[in-house]
Formats: C-alpha cells, sequence, structure tokens
C-alpha cells in the first residue's frame, strides 16, 4: 500500500491515545496500570518519532511517498482498536487481543520503515522501536495470560474483596 511519510508519523503517534482511552474505560486497577504503563511507552515512542519527522522531512513541502506493505494491516487494527474503544461494555479479552494484535503489527511497521533509513542510526532507532513493540505484545500476552487463567481476579469487586481478605496461617 502506498502512503505519505507524514500519514505513517502521524498514525504511529495516535497509540499512546488508544493505550490511554482503554485504560480509562477499564475497573480492574491491575490492567489500567498496565495500559497506562504501554501508554507512557508509545509517549516515548511519539517523541522519537517526531524527532525523526523534523528531521526527514525538513525542508520539504510535499510528502514523500513510500511502499508499505504492512500499512493496510495496521489501518485495519487501527480501526479496530478505535471500535473496540467505543463499545459501551467493554470486553477485556477482546481488548488484549487487539492490543497485541497492533503491537505485532506496529513491529512489522517499524522494521519496513527501517528499510527507508537514510542512515544506520536512523535504522537503529527504527529497529530498537520494534523490538520495544515485541515487548510489548510479550507484556499484554502474559498479563492476557493471567486474566484468562485468573479471571475472577480481574474484576475489581473480588479484586478489592481478596485484598481485604488475604491472611496467612504461619
Amino acid at each position: 500500500m502506498e502512503i505519505t511519510d507524514r500519514e505513517v508519523f502521524e498514525i504511529a503517534m495516535r497509540a499512546k491515545e488508544a493505550y490511554e482511552k482503554l485504560a480509562s474505560v477499564v475497573k480492574s486497577d491491575i490492567i489500567r496500570d498496565e495500559l497506562l504503563f504501554l501508554a507512557r511507552e508509545e509517549d516515548r515512542h511519539r517523541e522519537i518519532i517526531e524527532k525523526m519527522a523534523e528531521k526527514f522531512i525538513g525542508g520539504r513541502t510535499e510528502p514523500k511517498k513510500i511502499e508499505i506493505d504492512v500499512m493496510g494491516e495496521f489501518k485495519v487494527i487501527a480501526e479496530k482498536m478505535g471500535e473496540v474503544i467505543k463499545k459501551p461494555d467493554l470486553n477485556i479479552d477482546e481488548i488484549y487481543e487487539v492490543a497485541m494484535k497492533a503491537e505485532l503489527v506496529s513491529e512489522k511497521l517499524y522494521h519496513e520503515l527501517a528499510g527507508y533509513a537514510a542512515t544506520e542510526n536512523t535504522r537503529l532507532v527504527l529497529e530498537m522501536l520494534a523490538d520495544m513493540e515485541r515487548n510489548h505484545y510479550n507484556l499484554l500476552r502474559k498479563q492476557y495470560e493471567y486474566i484468562t487463567r485468573y479471571p475472577d481476579i480481574y474484576r475489581e469487586e473480588f479484586y478489592d474483596q481478596l485484598m481485604k481478605d488475604i491472611n496467612f496461617n504461619f
């Protein structure tokens, strides 16, 4: 899919907003903290991308068109994330499934962008961002495994009561 360089940078900077929105609607403090951590991470990515965009675009007035294979997949997952966020009854499983897919697609996007890097340092930064997206995926996957293994603990009211009732016999 053909896309302009500016569109890539704009899309890549929306991830923070998506995680913050998800965090604002979930009931579990555990899940909220995880999502806010990822929002902060994505904000760091946004800062890096903005600096790259300033240098990349420079004085150019017309956006440069580039061929990104994963862009179609990225746009689909971004739309899906938007749909999930707007649902009145948020499904935690669905949040995690979409977020995990988004991280994997973001990883692919950064790898593809690295192929357009004009310098070795730019390529390294993009590869580093791709690795970070993989780490975000792994964090989400692990948290999702806990949620599916211990679903009652992640319900806010159960977790609050559990914390009050914790007791040891030793």
